[in-house]
């Protein structure tokens, strides 16, 4: 988690170096080895080293090609290094950082280069051949990279919040960004990767694409894209779990490259618990490097979601150090008073993150790995008729079907149309029918698909924004496959990242592997999923490959676990400890933000928000957390400028030391 800064005066003006170091000083906490900046006359790149892997040690950011005079700052974390030292003209040395394979990369494949990338990066380089900034990011928005531009001036960072620390730079909130967020195709969802942001005039370059910015123009345009595989097929259920443990452990032995110790984030669920085991079996090989590891919990004293006893099964059989956090009171969701800078309304609870990276940050880590869009991509679905029929498996399809229907309560005729019949149908066929149906679905269900405690016209406008999105995706629909163009639509466009600011700290993902997302679209569907002999819970029968690739190596605790934990109870007793906030934001006598800017009826709302209260969750109850979020987002816009652009101290502590500037260089001439 490195930071970024780079500004190009598009006029050809000089840019002054407090410019660039202000941007980079806004992020601080990426830099714990410094800061350093280049000044190229209209052009300035700065970087804040966080040296994570070995390779990261050595290197010198900003990075300058004697071959090409092109100037890169990156963060980034390659997967490919062996592929790339073999490719690349003029073999690099086998301790090239990454930063240096990236530039050699690009002199070579030149916009293509990203696509030749396998890994996690962001990364910005300053072309003078072709007088223009090439910016990137990765497939799986594993790296934050965001932008402002006008006819003047072009000015790119890893944070927003960098992007405003010019004063003449104005704060306005995005309402169509907020709007969008309220779609329900969006908000019942994890938050996708957007080229928009809440903040009007900021824009993210998107997961997969590359941005080249010159003195009159501004291109974005993709990279990569997925492309479904070729089916692949075996014999024996057995062959499918042991090629899917090969793909996820090597998956995961490229994430376990790091000079320092590394942690984990671990749950007492499949997926963190899958990532952790494997680790310690690659460990165990001598597969991997072994620097040292510590695991980091959420636990709940008193509460039904604690996963002590799960976690501490995991530590049994592998022996590592396991620490438990204790989160303590949730107030945080609400900040009648946000203390700085909010990169979003979907922040989460900032005392709960920072107590854990507090903890990981204290321990010497720098890297944590996580199960995080496991679900995406392993969880499997009902939805496998159409697999079942083409193989003729009928005894099998009765079996799914049966289970569907008494999990679901869809009536037989309508399960045998759409998820048995039209997926036999041509693709083109598929797109128009599901279209005109999926339109159908939302104009009988209109008056529902929003709460009631929001203003009619909003309600009209976000109901016509979905049935238009809903329309959209099944005209685009890629796969007949009603299982595997679900799970391609929670895989791409990919999550958002939480912002751990500031924290220096990376999170590493193995679930975003493209090459696991390959491997998994290229079997049949129903490998993930299949009906529970004895509990009808859908998570009894998930996750079926995993579970069975993981045998030997997870605790039978976990892998045979037939109910997902659920979180929340957490929630209902912040709300009843901290209820006096709530009411000064939203009751009778208040005037919250969100009412004033027309997102809900203050009565109504507060009305839902006692029964919430009173334990009573209902459907709208993600919407209401959503709310809740935006509220506080929103009163941080009220903040006097030098501290809206300030990102605030972990909670409850003094602000992290600030790093170091280490030096500030001219490359290819200066000021």
């Amino acid at each position: 988690m490195s930071g970024l800064a780079a500004l190009f005066h598009r006029d050809w003006r000089p840019v002054g170096r407090q410019a660039i170091w202000d941007m980079l000083a806004a992020a601080s906490y990426r830099g714990p080895e410094g800061l350093r900046t280049s000044i190229l006359g209209p052009i300035a790149l700065g970087h804040a080293k966080m040296a994570v892997t070995p390779e990261d040690e050595a290197e010198r950011q900003p990075l300058a090609s004697r071959r090409t005079g092109c100037v890169l700052v990156a963060d980034a974390r390659l997967d490919n290094r062996d592929d790339l030292l073999l490719r690349l003209p003029d073999r690099p040395q086998l301790t090239a950082g990454d930063g240096e394979l990236i530039l050699r990369a690009y002199e070579t494949w030149g916009l293509d280069a990203p696509a030749h990338l396998l890994g996690d990066f962001a990364f910005v380089i300053w072309d003078p051949r072709q007088q223009c900034l090439v910016c990137a990011r990765d497939t799986a928005g594993q790296r934050t990279l965001f932008y402002r531009a006008d006819a003047h001036t072009f000015a790119a960072a890893s944070e927003i919040h960098q992007l405003l620390q010019d004063t003449t730079v104005p704060i306005e909130p995005n309402d169509e960004r907020v709007r969008e967020s309220l779609v329900p195709l969006n908000a019942l969802r994890n938050e996708k990767d957007d080229a928009a942001t809440y903040y009007a005039g900021i824009h993210a370059v998107p997961a997969g694409h590359v941005l080249v910015v010159d003195r009159v123009d501004l291109r974005v345009r993709r990279y990569w894209e997925f492309e479904p595989p070729g089916e692949l097929r075996y014999r024996r259920d057995e062959d499918y779990a042991e090629h899917f443990r090969d793909v996820f452990f090597e998956v995961v032995r490229a994430r376990l490259r790091s000079a320092r110790p590394l942690g984990a984030l671990l749950s007492g669920g499949l997926d963190s618990s899958s990532v952790v085991c494997t680790a310690h079996e690659l460990f165990r090989r001598s597969d991997a490097h072994h620097p040292g590891f510590a695991s980091f919990s959420y636990v709940f004293d008193g509460l039904e979601c604690d996963e002590r006893d799960l976690i501490a099964d995991i530590q049994a059989k592998y022996g590592f150090d396991a620490r438990f956090v204790t989160c303590g009171s949730f107030a945080g969701r609400l900040d009648l008073e946000p203390p700085g800078f909010q990169h979003s309304p979907n922040m989460g609870v900032r005392e709960a993150r920072d107590t854990i990276f507090g903890a990981i940050s204290a321990a010497g880590v720098r890297a944590v790995l996580t199960g995080d869009v496991g679900d995406s991509c392993i969880y499997g679905s009902y939805l496998v008729l159409d697999s079942l029929l083409r193989q003729g498996r009928l005894g099998a399809f009765w079996n799914y079907l049966r289970a569907y229907r008494r999990a679901s309560g869809a009536s037989l005729r309508k399960t045998l149309r759409l998820y048995c019949l039209t997926p036999l149908l041509p693709l083109a066929l598929q797109r128009r029918l599901l279209a005109a149906d999926a339109e159908r679905q939302v104009r009988r269900h209109w008056r529902r698909l929003l709460p009631d405690w929001m203003p009619e016209p909003l309600r009209e406008d976000l109901a016509r924004r979905h049935l238009a999105r809903v329309v959209t995706d099944e005209r685009a629909r890629r796969f007949a496959s009603p299982a595997r163009e679900t799970e391609y639509r929670l895989l791409y466009p990919p999550e958002t990242l939480p912002n751990l600011a500031p924290w220096p700290v990376e999170v590493w993902r193995p679930f975003v592997d493209r090459r696991l997302h390959a491997f998994l679209f290229a079997i049949p569907p129903e490998q993930k999923f299949a009906p529970h002999p004895t509990a009808e819970r859908f998570y009894a029968g998930s996750k079926r490959l995993i579970r069975a690739a993981m045998r030997g190596i997870l605790p039978e605790s976990i892998r045979t676990r037939t109910a997902k934990t659920v979180f929340n109870v957490a929630f209902h007793t912040e709300l009843r400890e901290h209820w006096p906030v709530y009411e000064a934001a939203f009751g009778p006598a208040a005037r919250s933000e969100v009412a004033a800017r027309g997102y809900v009826d203050q009565r109504r709302f507060w009305e839902r928000l006692q029964t919430v209260r009173d334990g009573q969750k209902g459907p709208d109850f993600t919407y209401i957390v959503h709310i809740i979020e935006l509220e506080t987002w929103l009163r941080s816009l009220r903040l006097p400028r030098p501290q809206l652009v300030t990102v605030p101290p972990p909670w409850g502590r003094q602000p992290l030391p600030a790093a170091q500037r280490v030096d500030a260089v001219a490359v290819g001439g200066g000021e």
